[in-house]
């Protein structure tokens, strides 16, 4: 056996999210019906995050396995992927990797970035990417709210009351708050996160950035483990898989790009 990685970017608005659902257009779907059409029958793919409807990926990395190599030389892979793929499906690289390697399960970490627009006019050519918010927000507030959330904590109050995970317990890394002309970024790093969890954090911060709620309340909302006394879940749009880091004993073999 030997094992594809593929690294992907989309854009997430004409998507139903990345898992494969009956009867809707989603990325994994995409992918497994190209792949599908090179190889001749049908395979299974594994994605490292399971993003969102309407959420983009900037990286988003799947694993492939391959019984047989031989059908396809791998410098031909990323080609004949690029002419069988929607436009809003890229394959940026595939690259021969380890059998052990899988995209989701060794994953170091995850780095996901939102977009708020806060001019006072939206940008047309910004709609599809960030969220359109026309306030001040203090920056200083949110750093400040978003202290606590480091380290090892249960997230149970930031994701969906519905999130499939048993374990709510979720490690970040860091989070930053910033701004680059009109566009404010919250860039969330973690080791992995359950579901709407990024969204529910940014709509969380967004509120102690507007004044509408007090920044020592965010540490007791976590500890409280109540999805109800966080903030409202931002908009999927405004949303981006960043980047994927994993261990350098899952470093590529061969690689076309």
């Amino acid at each position: 056996m030997s094992k594809l990685r593929i690294d992907l970017a989309y854009d997430g608005t004409d998507f139903h999210g990345f898992q494969k659902q009956h009867g809707l257009r989603t990325v994994q779907g995409e992918l497994e019906a190209a792949i599908h059409d090179i190889l001749g029958s049908p395979i299974d793919i594994s994605g490292a995050s399971r993003t969102d409807a309407g959420v983009h990926a900037r990286m988003q990395v799947v694993d492939v396995p391959l019984a047989d190599k031989r059908h396809l030389p791998l410098e031909k892979w990323l080609y004949v992927l690029r002419r069988r793929l929607p436009k809003d499906l890229v394959a940026n690289r595939v690259s021969l990797t380890s059998d052990a390697f899988h995209a989701r399960h060794t994953v170091n970490w995850k780095m996901y970035r939102y977009a708020i627009d806060t001019s006072p006019v939206p940008d047309v050519f910004l709609a599809r990417y960030a969220t359109h918010q026309p306030f001040h927000f203090d920056l200083d507030a949110m750093r400040r709210a978003a202290a606590p959330l480091l380290g090892e904590h249960d997230f149970t109050s930031f994701c969906a009351k519905r999130a499939q995970q048993i374990s709510k317990v979720r490690t970040i890394h860091a989070i930053e708050v910033y701004k680059e002309h009109s566009i404010l970024w919250i860039e969330v790093k973690g080791n992995a996160f359950l579901q709407h969890m990024v969204r529910i954090l940014v709509g969380t911060l967004a509120q102690v950035g507007r004044g509408r709620l007090q920044e020592d309340r965010v540490k007791e909302i976590l500890e409280a483990r109540n999805r109800c006394l966080a903030g409202p879940t931002a908009p999927a749009h405004g949303l981006c898989l960043w980047h994927i880091e994993y261990p350098t004993d899952y470093a590529t073999l061969t690689q076309n790009e």
